[in-house]
């Protein structure tokens, strides 16, 4: 087996790549004046089974069209088997119509990905646990749930600690996680604008805070508002701390600026996505082994 990653995220393929102990295939991705991508593979890969990391992350159409490039590329070289590691798929969030006339955008994605030349698909996190069921070929979703809980305790400690919710449709997911702590769990009333994006703020049902370490758990952040509104809900009933813990640090247009709030006191986020630089309150911690484990299994 051997690995090749597209321009995306280079540091999230090499550290799998150690983790696999495999050779790297040699890949060329310049584009044209036009603005078209243009791909050569070097190595020669008759027979071989390969994984290829690509996250489809901003730009992401430039990154999606990459990614078919290069499978097209290694079917044409004769590979027995690609393995697609997505560790942040872009169009995930828009995986049910809202607005007569809208795409299932996560669905035509999935197709994209299916109809290319890949056998099986490792993803991470999806907000929508159903998005898997839009592939046609065998996909995974695996879970950071393990990863951020031993970040916890080796961290923050589970006395005196309470996880959060930051609004009804993460209810679920924060509740697993709270019972892998073994603490107890608030939910926050949050309602989102839909036409402006606005996100307010009311309630927060489940127990008190007064005096606890709160950890917010979530899939992703993206403009950054909602953390940014539960924190300060959160300091007002009188949480000690509040850490964030989500697993795709997206970080639109200005959320960089936005986190750099007293209410909140620190974020955790996965390598899933790539940043050239973030704020010192922003800690990543490398998903990259719970890739290798599956990946492992399938070698």
């Amino acid at each position: 087996m051997k690995i090749i990653t597209g321009s995306s995220h280079s540091a999230f393929a090499q550290s799998l790549q150690k983790h696999l102990g495999i050779e790297s295939v040699a890949v060329d991705i310049s584009t044209f004046s036009n603005g078209e991508k243009r791909v050569w593979i070097k190595d020669q890969l008759a027979g071989e089974n390969v994984v290829f990391v690509q996250s489809f992350s901003h730009p992401t159409d430039e990154n999606i069209m990459e990614f078919l490039l290069i499978t097209d590329a290694l079917e044409r070289l004769g590979v027995r088997h690609v393995n697609a590691v997505i560790p942040w798929m872009g169009y995930s969030l828009q995986d049910k119509v809202f607005r007569t006339g809208e795409p299932i955008a996560a669905k035509v994605v999935a197709d994209l990905v299916s109809n290319s030349y890949v056998k099986r698909v490792a993803l991470l996190d999806l907000h929508n646990s159903s998005v898997p069921g839009f592939f046609s070929i065998p996909t995974q979703n695996l879970s950071a749930n393990e990863l951020f809980a031993d970040y916890v305790k080796t961290n923050f400690g589970t006395e005196s600690l309470v996880v959060a919710s930051p609004d009804f449709g993460g209810l679920k997911r924060a509740r697993k996680f709270a019972d892998t702590l073994g603490v107890n769990l608030v939910n926050i009333d949050k309602h989102r604008n839909l036409a402006t994006g606005e996100v307010s703020v009311n309630s927060m049902q489940g127990g008190s805070v007064e005096g606890k370490k709160v950890v917010v758990f979530d899939d992703s952040i993206l403009s950054g508002n909602t953390v940014v509104e539960v924190s300060r809900l959160l300091k007002e009933k009188g949480a000690s701390e509040v850490h964030i813990l989500v697993t795709h640090g997206v970080f639109t247009d200005n959320a960089l600026d936005s986190i750099q709030t007293d209410s909140i006191d620190s974020i955790v986020i996965t390598n899933s996505i790539s940043h050239e630089s973030l704020p010192e309150k922003v800690t990543v911690v490398d998903a990259s082994p719970l890739f290798a484990e599956v990946l492992n299994a399938w070698m």
